[in-house]
């Protein structure tokens, strides 16, 4: 067994944000007893069955090999998962408790992750808002996908300019002469018809403020730009435009996996499966 009092952390500290991985309910119970916090998300592999407290947020995981040995990368994508599903915000202190497959305890600020690090780097070309809502828009176009498959796409910020120099209109652009309402991904009213465009061959082109200017791009490539084994047309899109101009591109691989490109190279990769 594993007590909760065996844990080395501070009962005294307000935590914004608890993430408890357990299928054992009493240590649910007392992890949730134990520690002060605005906060709880339980990752089980029992689903939302688990006899705990009402208002906690449950996420359900399978128990395999690859989650036991690659243990901080899956810790890695749950903590970015949960970003997407906006309960972490910048600057959060959160306390994360495993009893399974390791008996762990981490305390970190949210903004030491590597999105908000990247998203840091970037903020001289895309506004962190504009930033956010792509990847929750790329993440619901992974998981909604079109006609039962998931399906790829990319999206271009910045620069805006130079990029439609370096690139040319695929079919008729469904942006043409909308007003700025309609254009900006800041409203989430806008999300469900990028969507739908995402499924037109070519990227979008967006400037730094989130609002869209064109939807099936295609992109001229730079010869001197390679990408690394495996990747696809898209992903040398990705890298040849921000080679070309001052841009950040923001591509998914009908895999689920995101990438964004900045200087004709990956400066992040998470997966989103």
């Amino acid at each position: 067994m594993f007590p909760v009092a065996d844990l080395m952390f501070d009962a005294e500290k307000d935590y914004d944000l608890a993430i408890v991985l357990s299928d054992r309910d009493e240590f649910l119970s007392d992890v949730m007893n134990a520690v002060k916090t605005e906060r709880t998300i339980v990752l089980t592999s029992r689903g939302t069955d688990v006899n705990v407290r009402e208002g906690v947020i449950y996420y359900t995981y399978a128990r395999n090999l690859e989650n036991s040995i690659y243990f901080m990368d899956f810790i890695e994508r749950l903590i970015f998962r949960i970003f997407l599903g906006g309960y972490i915000t910048e600057d959060m202190e959160v306390i994360l408790i495993s009893d399974y497959p390791f008996k762990f305890l981490l305390e970190f600020q949210s903004s030491a992750m590597p999105f908000y690090r990247v998203m840091n780097e970037l903020s001289d070309i895309v506004d962190r808002e504009v930033m956010e809502a792509l990847l929750k828009i790329v993440f619901e176009i992974h998981l909604e996908g079109r006609e039962g498959k998931h399906i790829g796409t990319l999206f271009i910020v910045g620069d805006s300019e130079k990029v439609l120099e370096h690139s040319k209109q695929l079919v008729i652009n469904p942006y043409h002469n909308q007003d700025d309402e309609i254009r900006s991904i800041l409203n989430k009213e806008n999300w469900e018809s990028v969507k739908e465009f995402a499924q037109l061959d070519g990227a979008f082109v967006l400037d730094p403020q989130g609002r869209v200017l064109n939807a099936g791009r295609y992109i001229l490539v730079d010869p001197q730009v390679q990408t690394t084994g495996g990747l696809g047309g898209r992903h040398l899109a990705a890298a040849s435009i921000t080679y070309t101009t001052s841009c950040v591109s923001f591509a998914l691989s009908s895999s689920g996996t995101i990438r964004i490109f900045r200087n004709g190279k990956v400066v992040l990769k998470e997966d989103l499966n």
